[in-house]
């Protein structure tokens, strides 16, 4: 096989067919002169053949033909069959339109409206360009709507030949889909939302039925996941804005309720201040303002100063970390290198071992040939082959175990020189990092400095704010005169109760905002529940339809009869009482005759081989043939099959006790045979039996362990029935209860997988179990994760409701208080004028001046200690990363050196496994030599024994060859690598070879030698094959062959006896190799076509009174080289693809070698 494309022709397949309706009608025919053929079983036989392969009208028509007279199958024959082939035909035109397209249509249309003989020609061959036709709109339509993937593979096929426009109809279309299908995921996960792209990537990561089932279901569940989350996350976000505001407005109303209070007091102390005070006291508030300012600006330049520190520390620490991490995967690299490197000397040391092995193996060679070329004889010769080939089978094992040790020593310096790259890229990323943390530890160290220094200047000014609000609270205390500024704060808190009752307000407003999205937020999630719920009840209820529907289909099908049933038990109730009717005695004659021919007709498709096909020979036969299939012959045939299971039995076993008691049943009766089908006993079955049951119920469930117990407890055919059928039928109860158990156990997702697999045919539930249990429990499982995510939405917007409504309550308080203070400021301002609220107002401008420029200066001492503390870790972390780049260092010198050291092994290994080739291809070459030196001298002696027997006279076979082999040109086995862009071409080799043995073993038999011999090839063991030649004596071409030579030699050594006037005379029978067709015998004729044979053996010539008679013994030697040759074809199906199995390792060719019994003559 080439390199171009391989797939399997609708001309290669045809064998089988071929096979079954070429070779089992006339593969064994004579010719119609050699065996006179009656006109009744004739016209019969070919009406079974139209039943079987005429299309459904003729079919039926057939088979009311078969069961009427003879008469009416003459009248099928000649007067009807005409017709109704051209009602098939115009069915036929009408299936093909209906399954083509439009050009199919348009011609078959054309067609339909002509005659017949039009009809049977475009069946014949002109329907091919209208479905050409078709097969590229087809793709056209299939581009059309299908994505980038399918658009570039069909236009790829348009562009091609007809195989490759088949190949994508068939194939291609459907890969093509599914590179489309994860094309068209990928495009959902890059618009869409989280569960989108989650649940998109899974599918992705799964098989391609994940990857369809996504695109059919689960992209709709995950937008509308993704759309809920969305929905409630945006209420739940503004119930928190709406409680963020309600807070607010909260915060707005204390402060102005604390104004207005505030105010109210201001009042009240500017009625005893001098208004002669209110400008010193606005002087100095003026002056701890500044110096406040002061020590804030100094207090936040501290802070930038430290939090440099702390960011210079956290970077240092970072560095220190990488340098860590550096040094410790340098380590590692180290560590790999060097076992890597250890790993290369062992594959180098054994790899030195193989060499010497070879080159032993050789010398042993060298020495068998020098041995056969002095040897005296070709036995002796012979015995130095088999000395050289196990030597040159020693040296190629040695020189393939120096080379696979060879490249284990290259992979090992690869390996160890990548890992000392590693160790050195981290080594230089260590040495990088510790610099790097060095620097930052200066720079966190230059910050701590700058932020002292400042700590000090916000000190210095706090203490100088707090000597001038010392001096305006003296100013404002003396402000008592100044009444008339009482009024002016009594007007702010007036202002500042309005503005609190305003906040509370937008408070109470924003509570309500809060209620209604926390409200709406829990009837979007209740109403995602129920569409959630009723789409997975509808998806339930349609697989439901069609779990039951397949339920349905499974119970219509015929129960399946287990292989080794007697034949008895094969025939239903219906047949059954045809054969009654059919053998009765008080039968009317063609009633009997009918019913019979019924039975035989349901016995075709019933029976086992051997019943078929009798019962279709009765059915093809006359009257007579019928009655005798009805007496006799079908209870042969059905003996006969029930044999064959016997057979198969034994020989589907390993077991010899087994063999040996049913070669015992088949040397026996019926009856016996009948009971040991019903009951294989055996020395040992008991235990092997009790030893399989054990060993099922060890991986059984509850029903298995339960009825395999009690067959143990019972007799052994209550074992054997167990293991038989009863373990299936339990294991299928075991799945049931393991089906309850995860309902019970499951959420809704699998419990509605398992309401489907319980509504389906059995099969579902092992489905169920293996394939669909674990993606229902994901699934409830994303269920109940985004439930739960929805609900803490859902929880918070909620929460957000509630604590805003508790600010509106908080603020409606707040701006009662607003309004008393109101009061009580208005109060105050008759008695207190401005100034003295004035003065008052200085009065605490100053002293809140004070505290803040304290907590500034308090705050910048904070962050000057935390600046120094920052500068000491980034000092230890700079330490830390200088340690660990050492490290890092020493490693990837490590590394390096072992490096080094494997790729020194790796070549020596190198080396020795060229020296061990060298050495192979010197042994094989001695082996060789040594089989030519062996064959000479063979066929020396083999001549030599030819002239004188070996010391007796030699009558021989004129047409007798000494050589029987007939080898193949397909090379060694496996000799050819399958084509890289052919990765199929195995698989469907195998495909091939598998569907024609198939067909032969259907043909032939299950029993038959073909199908064993077809079988031997597909296994590829190469091991010779052992035939049965006394059973190839009794075929009528062997045995004629065998007789005609040894007749021969016998009259050539009684006319040699009798010319040498002896009366005794002993020679040595030797026919050599000579080849016989075995063409008659379907079995033989699919299993071999023909053998080479040899017919050897002493005899004695006795001639009294001129007579010579002939006693002796002889037997009869087969060989046959079983292969198939390029270039060769029947039918005209070429081996091509055969012998091309053998080359690419799918099959193997062997040889057929065998004797048979000795012969007496």
């Amino acid at each position: 096989m080439d390199s171009r494309n391989y797939r399997p022709s609708a001309a290669r397949f045809s064998l089988v067919a071929l096979l079954a309706v070429g070779l089992a009608v006339g593969g064994s025919a004579q010719p119609a002169a050699a065996v006179p053929v009656d006109p009744v079983v004739a016209d019969r036989t070919m009406t079974i053949n139209l039943m079987c392969t005429g299309g459904p009208v003729v079919a039926r028509a057939a088979q009311a033909a078969l069961l009427d007279s003879d008469a009416a199958v003459r009248r099928f024959l000649e007067t009807e069959l005409p017709g109704l082939t051209a009602i098939d035909n115009r069915v036929k035109v009408a299936n093909l339109m209906a399954l083509s397209g439009p050009a199919m249509t348009a011609a078959g249309q054309t067609v339909l409206s002509g005659s017949e003989a039009d009809v049977a020609a475009f069946l014949t061959g002109g329907h091919n360009e209208p479905m050409r036709n078709d097969f590229r709109i087809r793709i056209a339509r299939i581009m059309t709507a299908g994505g980038p993937s399918t658009k570039a593979a069909g236009q790829t096929a348009l562009s091609g030949s007809d195989e490759a426009i088949s190949r994508f109809l068939l194939e291609g279309q459907y890969s093509a889909a599914r590179a489309d299908d994860r094309i068209a995921v990928a495009r959902l996960i890059a618009v869409g939302g989280p569960e989108m792209v989650r649940t998109g990537q899974l599918a992705l990561a799964g098989t391609p039925q994940d990857v369809a089932d996504f695109l059919a279901q689960g992209q709709h569940v995950a937008r509308a996941r993704d759309a809920e989350i969305a929905t409630v996350a945006q209420l739940a976000e503004l119930a928190r804005q709406a409680q963020t505001e309600a807070s607010a407005q909260t915060e707005i109303a204390r402060a102005e309720s604390g104004r207005a209070v505030q105010a109210a007091q201001l009042a009240k102390e500017a009625a005893q201040r001098a208004a002669a005070e209110t400008a010193a006291a606005g002087a100095s508030a003026q002056r701890a303002t500044a110096a406040a300012a002061r020590a804030a600006d100094a207090t936040r330049r501290a802070a930038d100063a430290a939090q440099d520190a702390i960011g210079a520390a956290r970077a240092a620490n970072e560095a220190a970390r990488v340098a860590s991490t550096a040094a410790s995967r340098a380590a590692t690299a180290a560590v790999l290198a060097g076992q890597a490197a250890t790993k290369a000397h062992q594959a180098a040391a054994a790899a030195a071992g193989d060499a010497g092995k070879a080159a032993a193996a050789r010398q042993a060679a060298e020495q068998a040939r020098a041995a056969a070329q002095a040897a005296d004889s070709a036995a002796d010769a012979a015995a130095q082959v088999e000395v050289a080939a196990a030597a040159a089978g020693s040296a190629a094992g040695a020189a393939r175990g120096a080379v696979d040790h060879a490249l284990a020593a290259a992979a090992a310096a690869e390996e160890a020189s990548g890992h000392s790259n590693v160790a050195g890229a981290e080594a230089a990323r260590a040495r990088e990092a510790a610099a790097r943390a060095r620097a930052l530890a200066n720079r966190a160290d230059r910050a701590a400095n700058a932020a002292q220094s400042l700590a000090a200047q916000a000190a210095a000014a706090a203490r100088e704010s707090m000597r001038w609000a010392r001096d305006a609270a003296a100013h404002a205390r003396a402000a008592a005169a100044a009444a008339d500024e009482a009024a002016e704060h009594a007007g702010q808190a007036a202002e500042a109760a309005r503005r609190t009752a305003a906040a509370a307000e937008a408070a109470d407003r924003a509570a309500t905002v809060a209620a209604g999205a926390a409200a709406a937020a829990q009837q979007a999630e209740q109403t995602a529940r129920a569409a959630d719920d009723e789409r997975l009840r509808t998806q339930t209820d349609e697989a439901m339809a069609a779990a039951q529907e397949a339920k349905e289909i499974a119970s219509r099908r015929p129960a399946t009869i287990p292989w080794d049933d007697p034949e008895s038990v094969r025939v239903d109730e219906r047949t059954a009482a045809l054969l009654a009717t059919a053998v009765a005695t008080d039968t009317d004659p063609q009633v009997a005759v009918r019913s019979g021919r019924q039975a035989a007709l349901r016995l075709m498709t019933a029976g086992g081989p051997w019943s078929r096909s009798a019962a279709e020979s009765a059915l093809g036969g006359t009257e007579q043939d019928l009655r005798r299939w009805l007496t006799a012959g079908r209870a042969l045939a059905a003996e006969q099959d029930d044999r064959s299971r016997v057979a198969q039995l034994a020989e589907s076993s390993a077991k010899p006790a087994l063999k040996t008691a049913a070669a015992t049943a088949l040397g026996g009766t019926h009856a016996q045979v009948l009971e040991f089908l019903q009951l294989p006993m055996y020395p040992g079955k008991v235990q092997d039996d009790r030893v399989a049951v054990a060993q099922i119920m060890t991986r059984g469930g509850p029903a298995i362990k339960t009825a395999a117990q009690t067959a143990l407890r019972g007799t052994a055919a209550d074992v054997h029935a167990f293991l038989r059928t009863g373990q299936y039928q339990a294991a299928d109860t075991d799945d049931r209860v393991a089906v309850a158990a995860a309902i019970a156990a499951g959420g809704p997702e699998v419990d509605a997988a398992a309401r489907i697999a319980l509504a389906g045919p059995r099969e579902y539930l092992r489905r169920f179990l293996t394939v669909e249990l674990p993606r229902a429990r994901q699934r409830d499982h994303d269920a109940a994760v985004h439930v739960a995510t929805v609900r803490r939405y859902v929880a918070e917007a909620s929460e957000s409701a509630v604590t805003a409504r508790k600010d509106a309550a908080e603020a409606a308080y707040l701006a009662a208080i607003a309004r008393q203070a109101q009061e009580e400021a208005a109060r105050w301002a008759e008695q207190a004028r401005q100034s003295a609220a004035q003065a008052a107002d200085f009065a605490e401008q100053a002293r809140q001046a004070a505290v803040a420029a304290q907590q500034s200066a308090d705050q910048a001492a904070a962050s000057a200690a935390a600046a120094r503390k920052a500068a000491t870790d980034a000092a230890r972390a700079a330490q830390t990363a200088t340690n660990a780049a050492t490290r890092a260092t020493a490693s990837a010198a490590q590394a390096k050196a072992s490096a080094g050291s494997a790729a020194t092994a790796a070549a020596q290994a190198r080396d020795d496994a060229w020296r061990a080739g060298q050495d192979a291809a010197g042994a094989a070459q001695a082996f060789l030599d040594t089989y030519q030196i062996w064959f000479q001298r063979q066929r020396a002696e083999d001549l030599a024994q030819l002239r004188n027997g070996e010391g007796r006279e030699v009558t021989t076979y004129d047409d007798g060859d000494s050589d029987p082999t007939t080898p193949s040109e397909n090379g060694p086995f496996g000799g050819k690598d399958i084509p890289w862009n052919e990765p199929t071409a195995a698989m469907e080799m195998r495909a091939q070879l598998w569907t024609t043995i198939q067909g032969v073993c259907q043909v032939s038999g299950r029993d038959g030698q073909a199908c064993a011999l077809w079988w031997h090839y597909y296994n590829r063991s190469g091991a010779d094959f052992t035939p049965n030649v006394d059973n190839y004596l009794k075929d009528r071409q062997f045995k004629a062959a065998v007789d005609e030579s040894r007749e021969q030699m016998l009259a050539q050594a009684r006319s040699r006896c009798v010319s040498s006037g002896r009366s005794t005379c002993e020679y040595w029978m030797d026919s050599l190799w000579f080849g016989v067709s075995m063409t008659e015998n379907i079995d033989y004729r699919l299993g071999v076509r023909g053998v080479q044979l040899r017919i050897r053996g002493p005899i004695t010539v006795t001639v009294n009174n001129g007579q010579a008679t002939v006693s002796g013994q002889y037997g009869v030697d087969v060989y046959k080289d079983w292969n198939f040759d390029h270039g060769e074809e029947i039918w005209g199906i070429s081996f091509d693809d055969y012998a091309d199995m053998h080359s690419y390792g799918i099959a193997r060719e062997f040889t057929v070698r065998g004797r048979s019994s000795v012969q007496n003559i």
